[in-house]
């Protein structure tokens, strides 16, 4: 991979370098040509307390943090993955808290967030419609909308529970490439897109859903509300239930496949997203040629645009070195890091 040096202002994106040269964990803010890093269990809230109100770039090292407080700012927010980076020995980012994204009176923030493991749900929040929020490699439990929401994109998590609407409408909601237990409880109207998912639980999807090419767990029945469409999905067409104006055709019947074991290449008799020992799954097919997509890749999370991969594109970092020249007050430090995955 392309290797590169970075110097501490343009270490946005990266995993902060002190913290990797001590032990403890530390939060780099980037705003504009001004970097600030903030150390310790409480460096996340910290940084978030310091950020602009636009622009601001938070990266989080490998570690614990406890509660930033509400993010009501636009702002990107970067760890270091929800779980640990075996190949390159990198620990998971983790944050002890639910993230919570909330519109005020005066401003709704418009977020992005990546590899970070939540111990508590995530949340939408405020007085006025957010829009624009994307949620990417991390993972977290319940996901609620509790305002009204506009292109919100939830891609390549780990959703430890359900996402559900609240009885909000929202649009162009998309859950795409995802392990998750459910979506339910959208207002009429929303506009609710599920795709290449891997899906574990559920009686009852209330709402106006597209779900295409996903793995639905054959055991539950679905119930949509009036105008859903389930489509191409690895679920027989008898456990989706048609009501209403619902569109329900084209799905994989489970006579294909006897159970998991030979649905799965891992040959793991269940959907638990990790082996017995504890080794994260890759959700790989036995026979990927035998249920493909409507984009003419495989059904479930290794298929799509964006392919399951819960490692993040912050770069990991391979040295780093300070100027012994450098002036009083002003440290020159070189950081010498290499691309993981992008996507």
């Amino acid at each position: 991979m392309k290797k590169f040096l970075l110097s501490l202002v343009a270490l946005v994106g990266t995993i902060a370098a002190i913290a990797q040269i001590s032990d403890g964990v530390s939060a780099t803010l980037q705003n504009g040509e001004t970097t600030s890093v903030f150390y310790g269990y409480d460096s996340f809230k910290d940084a978030v307390a310091a950020a602009p109100n636009e622009g601001g770039v938070i990266t989080l090292s490998p570690g614990t943090f406890n509660y930033p407080g509400k993010i009501t700012k636009s702002m990107k927010i970067y760890g270091a993955g929800f779980e640990k980076d075996v190949s390159n020995n990198i620990s998971e980012t983790r944050v002890i808290s639910d993230l919570d994204i909330e519109s005020t009176d005066e401003f709704s923030p418009v977020v992005r967030i990546e590899g970070i493991y939540y111990t508590g749900g995530a949340y939408i929040l405020g007085t006025q419609l957010v829009a624009n929020t994307e949620i990417i490699k991390c993972s977290f439990g319940n996901f609620y909308n509790r305002v009204e929401t506009n292109n919100t994109l939830i891609r390549q998590c780990y959703i430890r529970e359900w996402v559900r609407g609240e009885g909000k409408k929202t649009t162009s909601f998309v859950v795409a490439n995802c392990w998750l237990c459910g979506v339910a409880s959208f207002a009429a109207g929303s506009q609710v897109s599920v795709d290449h998912c891997i899906i574990v639980d559920g009686y009852s999807a209330q709402g106006p859903y597209y779900y295409t090419n996903n793995i639905i767990n054959p055991r539950h029945y679905y119930r949509f509300s009036a105008g859903a469409t389930c489509y191409n999905n690895v679920c027989s067409n008898d456990k989706l239930d048609v009501g209403g104006n619902n569109v329900c055709e084209g799905n994989y019947d489970q006579s294909l496949w006897t159970d998991c074991k030979t649905l799965f290449a891992d040959g793991q008799d269940n959907y638990d997203y990790a082996t017995e020992d504890g080794t994260p799954r890759t959700w790989e097919l036995a026979n990927p040629e035998t249920y493909v997509g409507t984009d003419g890749t495989p059904c479930g999370v290794t298929g799509g645009n964006f392919p399951w991969n819960p490692i993040p594109s912050t770069p990991r970092i391979i040295s780093t070195s300070v100027d012994s020249k450098s002036e009083p007050g002003k440290l020159k430090v070189s950081i010498k890091a290499e691309a993981r995955p992008l996507e």
